[in-house]
């Protein structure tokens, strides 16, 4: 038996290493056509998937290899006979429809395994929804979908499964996941722990700053802030709490800082080159719009972990314990050159994936070049491609499983349902359309990951929320930063949670403090809509103006949190702080004007009353 599982590993990890290999391949010399492409990708992550489950019965063995096999016929299947019935999409055999089902029940299955019930439950309503469409009330009924022609549409065409979603998973999110994963097996995620300790160790809240820092750099790579939390946590959370940081608190700006990272440039995870597809504009404008929301969430978690050690007086690592800056940044900083040329050509227009594929390269061949250990070198390229597939699986099965979602939004005709629904409950008010619209997010982010939530609202509410006056990109990267925002949120904030076990803090309080130190996360999505500039839309004194009234806005936020910032603000001006915390968040002049001349009456009431006690103590 336990040859036989040796046997089912080693084809899994060969599997996942070809797979690398032929997606890396086609990064940098061009995709396959495109049902080929997306139903490849499919193929080998599904029978991976299935291969790496563990039952502990015969039965259970045998069905998994069962579920592996028939997911490498049905996607094969599509692969050979799509060229054929493109001229014939109408027609669906029998074998087409046994072929589709068995596609779809399988993905229901992989979707509870790897992503959970949350999608899997919603995918099935849905499909009860296409089938059954006389049976609800109201506005959301219809007449029903035939299973023939259900099963054309999410099987046979690039509507469904097959759609947006699992497309952008098989080009660019596979290449930039392998890039991660071999950055990091290659020593990359151990420099950028190294650069942050050395760059912020030293100072206050140290190991706090050093979390922050860390997981920027992290998140810029990963785009998954569960495996941020997991890979730089494990080094920052336990010196926070050496330093004199509780336990929770560790653990809750290791979530928060995580979490920025999922909409921090330039990866920022699936949902930035689906926003691009959506959109249809250059990835390099969803990099440009992402920069300053993303830099002012950092912000404020850096304001916070300053604060927050400056109260309790912890001070940060002593400079000898620490590694010494020039060779923490220059030892081994040729990890550094492969996300540099990343972003510069990023920057400069080359294409995604193109820059992907030569940043990998880079990546992969900087540490043979510098180290000249080819066979750890050889072990470690291995190790690291099989982790990058192995790592994209989940992510392909979410944006397959979405895949469904939004093919029966289209056939059925629910997504415009939905959209003319909001609006009539909006009213058509922008501020209830965008309230609606993030209690949606926070919703189905409690039970799915971040690309599939958005996927599914990007679906159906940008176009109400254009109709109310919000920019279309506005509209996409509030959906998308909620989208990720969820995973902070009370009660089921996961990110929080694997912060909280490696903290060994309860889970409870470390969410519920993540969830205030995140609060900025809740606002700042609010400021890009009503204000474009901060999504760096327009020219430059505006985009200037926007992002240092924004910073003091969130500053004074910070006030009101923690009621410290230099010195402890009492609880009344903590409460009169709300007024230019808003203030300097909503756009224009006289707003900015009222919340700095609040600001002066706060400042000079608190030197009041210390010049009063300083007085009362002399006499």
């Amino acid at each position: 038996m336990e040859k036989g599982v040796s046997v089912s590993s080693k084809v899994t990890k060969l599997l996942l290493i070809v797979s690398s290999v032929i997606f890396l391949y086609t990064s940098g010399f061009g995709s396959f056509s495109t049902l080929t492409q997306r139903a490849l990708h499919w193929t080998f992550m599904a029978v991976a998937l299935f291969l790496l489950m563990k039952p502990k019965s015969k039965v259970g063995n045998i069905g998994k290899y069962l579920a592996a096999l028939i997911a490498a016929i049905t996607g094969i299947f599509v692969i050979v006979t799509w060229p054929q019935r493109i001229m014939g999409i109408g027609s669906v055999s029998n074998l087409d429809q046994i072929m589709g089902i068995a596609t779809i029940i399988l993905l229901l299955v992989a979707v509870k395994i790897s992503v959970g019930w949350g999608l899997a439950a919603t995918a099935g309503i849905f499909l009860i929804y296409a089938i059954f469409g006389p049976i609800f009330p109201g506005f959301l009924g219809h007449s029903g979908v035939k299973i023939p022609r259900l099963i054309n549409f999410l099987y046979l065409t690039a509507e469904g499964v097959f759609g947006v979603a699992l497309g952008i998973s098989s080009t660019y999110i596979i290449v930039f996941v392998i890039f991660g994963a071999i950055l990091n097996a290659m020593g990359g995620g151990e420099w950028f722990v190294q650069t942050s300790y050395a760059l912020a160790g030293r100072y206050r809240g140290g190991p706090a700053k050093t979390a922050i820092v860390a997981s920027a750099l992290m998140g810029t790579v990963s785009g998954a802030p569960v495996a941020n939390v997991a890979t730089t946590g494990t080094f920052t959370i336990p010196l926070m709490k050496k330093v004199g940081f509780s336990a929770a608190t560790a653990g809750a700006v290791e979530a928060v800082a995580s979490t920025g990272g999922m909409f921090l440039p330039p990866v920022m995870g699936a949902g930035a080159f689906i926003m691009a597809e959506y959109l249809n504009v250059p990835y390099l404008e969803i990099v440009k719009a992402a920069v300053i929301p993303a830099v002012l969430f950092y912000i404020a978690l850096f304001f916070i972990a300053d604060v927050r050690a400056a109260k309790d007086n912890l001070q940060g690592i002593p400079v000898e314990s620490l590694p010494k800056i020039k060779d923490a940044v220059l030892k081994n900083g040729y990890h550094g050159l492969s996300l540099l040329f990343l972003i510069v050509t990023i920057v400069i227009g080359w294409g995604p994936m193109r820059a992907a594929f030569w940043a990998t390269i880079l990546a992969a061949t900087f540490p043979l070049v510098f180290e000249r250990k080819p066979r750890a070198w050889i072990k470690k390229l291995i190790d690291s491609l099989y982790e990058g597939s192995k790592q994209t699986i989940p992510i392909a099965v979410a944006c397959a499983g979405a895949g469904i979602i939004v093919g029966v939004m289209g056939v059925t005709g629910l997504g415009t349902k939905i959209a003319s629904g909001l609006f009539q409950l909006a009213n058509g008010n922008m501020l209830l359309g965008l309230l609606f619209t993030m209690i949606a997010a926070i919703i189905l982010g409690a039970g799915m990951p971040v690309t599939a939530v958005y996927i599914i609202l990007a679906a159906t509410l940008v176009q109400p929320l254009a109709s109310m006056g919000v920019q279309p990109i506005a509209a996409h990267m509030f959906i998308f930063i909620f989208s990720a925002m969820a995973g902070l949120t009370p009660p089921v904030a996961i990110t929080s949670y694997t912060a909280a076990g490696i903290a060994g803090a309860d889970p409870n309080k470390v969410a519920i403090q993540a969830f205030l130190y995140g609060l900025p996360g809740f606002i700042i999505p609010f400021m890009f809509v009503i204000s474009p500039s901060l999504l760096m839309q327009g020219s430059i004194g505006p985009i200037l103006t926007s992002v240092v009234s924004a910073t003091v806005g969130i500053l004074c936020l910070v006030i009101i949190l923690e009621g410290y910032f230099i010195v402890r603000w009492p609880w009344f001006l903590r409460i009169v702080f709300s007024v230019p915390a808003l203030m300097l968040m909503w756009p224009g002049t006289i707003s900015d004007f009222i919340g700095l001349g609040v600001i002066m009456i706060c400042i000079l009431i608190r030197w009041l009353i210390r010049d009063k006690r300083s007085k009362a103590s002399a006499s």
